[in-house]
């Protein structure tokens, strides 16, 4: 059982924390070097003015120092870890793979739980979380029932906090090779023991019918497919042609094992994004998908990022035929749906073309976004038609 609380820290005179209004994060120069805990752990956060802020994880090894993880006094025990599990099965949509639980915006930061249908898989990212596991195990195995669980200690997340990255460790049975689960309308494989981050992407799901039905008779190109995300769902949908770029071998592998059990028919070259597009013929395609990984990680990498992305967004719209539909997301919330949209308007008017905005795209309602918490809205994206 996890140990009362009784460490404690304080804002500095004159700071004021993003924490003040409900943010989870407080950082370490925000905090008074004389009253702030000795240790890892635990602790309650008060501000410079002794209002508490609530009851978080301390880090002395990284630069966001407190992360809470509830907004009273009290523990991270039995019972408020069953409390934020439930509140986050309560809030999930009931399919077969899904995100069960999302660190900071459920409650519990450094603890993410993806669901693979019997099978869970769980990345963990703190001290905190590390210290809890036992009970946070128990809870998991006794609300779920899970065949098994596949615990992943190889975030690059767990550096900044002063954790070393494990080899992943098994809780009950988890298959050695991929499982078929249905993600986004379709059976596709996994590997839940050596996937993406938590087996693979499933904050898409909500968006791949979407784009899907734009795609019917159309030449369509995903770039930056990984398993085949988008790809596989247009060519499911109708598509006449369809093309899935990306430059990871091990991804493309997965993807092309989907297209095969699903009886589709797909190219799948290995190759860089904007190489795969300064080869491409003009108006090659009617719809583009264009999907990057995340890039703005900093403030300070932000300016080169947006510069990267109209480079990709300039070659893509070259190779869309006039009329055709280019569908856009940025995945990272230092490059929000505003910043996007202007890209793209810019990158219209210098290649003559007319944009439409048709819709904004967001990540899955099972990656929950928190007003408080705007680095909880971190994928973004517009279907825009460009004349």
């Amino acid at each position: 059982m996890t140990p009362v609380v009784r460490e404690t820290l304080r804002l500095k005179r004159g700071v004021r924390s993003l924490a003040q209004t409900g943010h989870p994060w407080i950082l370490a120069d925000e905090i008074e070097p004389s009253e702030k805990p000795r240790n890892d752990g635990q602790a309650v956060a008060y501000s410079s003015e002794g209002v508490m802020l609530g009851t978080g994880f301390f880090s002395a090894h990284s630069r966001i120092a407190w992360r809470r993880f509830r907004p009273d006094l009290g523990p991270l025990d039995e019972d408020w870890i069953d409390h934020a599990l439930q509140s986050a099965l309560a809030k999930r949509p009931c399919r077969i793979s899904r995100r069960l639980f999302w660190s900071e915006s459920d409650g519990i930061p450094g603890f993410v739980v993806d669901q693979y249908g019997q099978y869970l898989v769980v990345q963990i990212t703190t001290q905190g979380v590390e210290s809890a596991w036992p009970e946070i195990q128990k809870s998991l195995l006794r609300l779920i029932q899970p065949k098994g669980i596949w615990v992943r200690r190889d975030a690059a997340g767990r550096k900044i906090e002063g954790l070393e990255n494990l080899t992943g460790e098994s809780v009950g049975v988890i298959p050695e090779d991929f499982v078929r689960v249905e993600i986004g309308g379709m059976v596709v494989p996994v590997d839940l023991r050596m996937g993406q981050k938590t087996g693979t992407y499933l904050d898409q799901q909500d968006n791949y019918s979407i784009v899907a039905e734009a795609a019917k008779g159309k030449r369509v190109l995903d770039l930056y497919c990984h398993n085949g995300g988008f790809a596989l769902r247009c060519a499911a949908a109708g598509a006449q042609m369809v093309t899935g770029v990306d430059r990871s071998e091990a991804s493309l592998r997965i993807a092309k094992l989907a297209s095969l059990e699903n009886s589709l028919t797909i190219r799948w070259p290995q190759e860089d994004a904007v190489r795969f597009l300064r080869s491409s013929r003009k108006g090659e395609y009617d719809l583009v998908i264009v999907d990057p990984p995340g890039l703005a990680k900093s403030r300070d990498s932000r300016a080169a990022s947006l510069r990267f992305m109209a480079e990709i967004h300039r070659q893509a719209i070259r190779v869309l035929v006039r009329g055709g539909t280019l569908v856009s997301f940025s995945c990272s919330h230092r490059v929000g749906v505003e910043d996007l949209r202007g890209m793209i308007q810019t990158l219209a008017v210098e290649e003559k073309r007319g944009a439409t905005f048709l819709r904004t795209l967001s990540q899955a309602a099972d990656h929950p976004h928190l007003s408080s918490f705007p680095e909880s809205q971190y994928l973004t994206g517009w279907m825009v038609e460009l004349k």
